[in-house]
């Protein structure tokens, strides 16, 4: 599991006007976590039915301590931290599963060169969103006119989908920047 190292969260700051008083601050109330981790998966399950990239997991700003216990959280401490974390990700995974359907539904997409791959996978993965496994492939079948080969308009045929497929990465990508994501 991929962990980002940042510091951040929430704390208190009292401030005194007298000798013994300060001000509390409680902390916002927690998301129902089924409702969360459903969330998550129907997003996830939409990125998925659009077979444009394989994506596995939600990336998590974690400490890697949080998340010791074979990938799971060890402590209610750490629970805590992983249910927050997930909730934060959650409206950004549905995000990017709709950035992702309007990409894919986008007719006016040419298709870009495979040699540009490697740098729309990186991109989507720097987002920060989901873990990045790959490009969804198309590849030519074989064809017994062209002797149990793939004939030339079948290859056209799959570098056009892919190339199409790249130009997509890059669309959810541009749109997650202009959104904010």
């Amino acid at each position: 599991m991929r962990t980002n190292h940042l510091t951040g969260g929430l704390f208190a700051l009292s401030l005194g006007a007298g000798c013994g008083s300060a001000a509390t601050a409680t902390p916002p109330a927690q998301p129902n976590p089924e409702k969360v981790e459903q969330s998550i998966q129907n997003s996830l399950d939409r990125i998925h039915t659009l077979q444009i990239v394989d994506v596995s997991r939600l990336v998590l700003n974690l400490p890697a301590e949080a998340t010791a216990c074979y990938g799971i959280p060890c402590t209610d401490s750490d629970r805590q931290k992983y249910q927050a974390e997930r909730a934060r990700q959650a409206p950004r995974v549905e995000l990017l599963a709709s950035l992702a359907e309007a990409a894919a539904h986008d007719s006016t997409i040419a298709p870009r060169d495979m040699s540009d791959k490697d740098a729309a996978l990186k991109a989507l993965a720097d987002l920060a969103v989901v873990e990045v496994s790959g490009l969804v492939e198309t590849r030519p079948a074989n064809n017994p006119d062209c002797y149990n080969l793939p004939c030339g308009s079948d290859i056209e045929l799959a570098n056009k989908i892919n190339g199409t497929r790249v130009a997509q990465v890059f669309a959810i990508v541009d749109a997650a920047n202009k959104s904010g994501l």
